[in-house]
């Protein structure tokens, strides 16, 4: 027994200590966590460390702990870390599948009641990037709509990065985002601009670009600034769960659930469905994608899907 332990108490005096750059890691993804819910954990952590290695040397720090000082007392550095740090890979009509029930089935069944009970829809778009998704919705809602001016439509846009979002308010993109675009969409919804297109002044007018940190929604005392952000027919949140550890998963759908109201629906990402979690949603019936619907009581489902 005694020389088990003595086997034992080697191999831990062989372990290498950690250094002082990876305890400085772990303060940032403990703020990252705190601050916005990102999980940079496992696997994440060296993500997290190779891209503050970028912005050190931007910066011409000295080090990673010159970086987290200068952190702490900076809030412009704050935001300039999130974008860091958030992933903003997206297109237009990403996952057309959704984009197609979206205009064949969800919008007509709006329009299948009576109009002194609904003729507004409001769309919520969480982790919006360069706003690809929410000017997606814009061109649907209005591809499919038989009236659209009898109808107030409108999408709030959020996202963590600044800089995203400047993209997502000019409405410019360049040629190579539009090949996604459903044929015919450019010319209606919008112009011709050097290599690209920018979005018609009466799509951009539709939607509306805001920092949104999800954190500041996902707990109870949250519940001014839900109140504030309204609710919600549609919500589109698609590859944004996948950054959040397990526990903050769960409290975004239970958050994603009180924004929607009774009947709207809620489109993930193909790598988040909701079966893992407690909820109030059903999956939509004969959908080839991941579109859930909010059933608060029976008589909710006044929405044909």
């Amino acid at each position: 027994m005694e020389g088990n332990q003595s086997d034992k108490s080697c191999r831990q005096d062989r372990q290498p200590a950690r250094t002082m750059d990876a305890i400085t890691v772990d303060y940032i993804a403990a703020y990252l966590l705190d601050r916005c819910r990102l999980s940079f954990s496992g696997h994440k952590r060296a993500i997290l460390r190779s891209r503050l290695e970028s912005r050190i040397a931007a910066l011409a720090l000295p080090d990673i702990a010159a970086y987290w000082q200068f952190l702490k007392s900076s809030r412009e550095e704050e935001a300039m870390l999130f974008d860091l740090v958030t992933t903003n890979e997206t297109s237009f009509f990403r996952n057309p599948a959704q984009f197609e029930l979206l205009r064949a089935r969800i919008i007509p069944g709006f329009e299948l009641l009576p109009a002194i009970e609904k003729n507004s829809i409001r769309v919520l778009c969480a982790g919006c990037s360069t706003g690809e998704e929410p000017y997606s919705v814009a061109m649907t809602l209005l591809a499919a709509l038989r009236n659209p001016a009898n109808w107030r439509l409108e999408i709030v846009a959020g996202d963590l990065s600044k800089s995203c979002l400047e993209i997502a308010t000019s409405g410019y993109y360049d040629r190579e985002k539009l090949g996604k675009i459903p044929g015919g969409y450019i010319e209606r919804y919008m112009e011709r601009q050097g290599e690209g297109a920018v979005m018609k002044a009466a799509v951009r007018k539709m939607v509306h670009f805001e920092q949104l940190n999800l954190n500041d929604l996902m707990t109870p005392a949250c519940a001014p600034a839900c109140e504030k952000l309204g609710r919600f027919d549609i919500i589109f949140c698609r590859n944004v769960m996948i950054y959040f550890s397990s526990p903050c998963q769960q409290l975004l759908v239970d958050t994603l659930h009180e924004l929607l109201l009774p009947g709207g629906y809620l489109f993930t990402g193909d790598a988040e469905p909701l079966h893992i979690f407690k909820h109030d949603f059903r999956p939509v019936e004969n959908a080839d994608c991941l579109i859930y619907q909010k059933m608060e009581r029976a008589d909710d489902a006044r929405i044909p899907c």
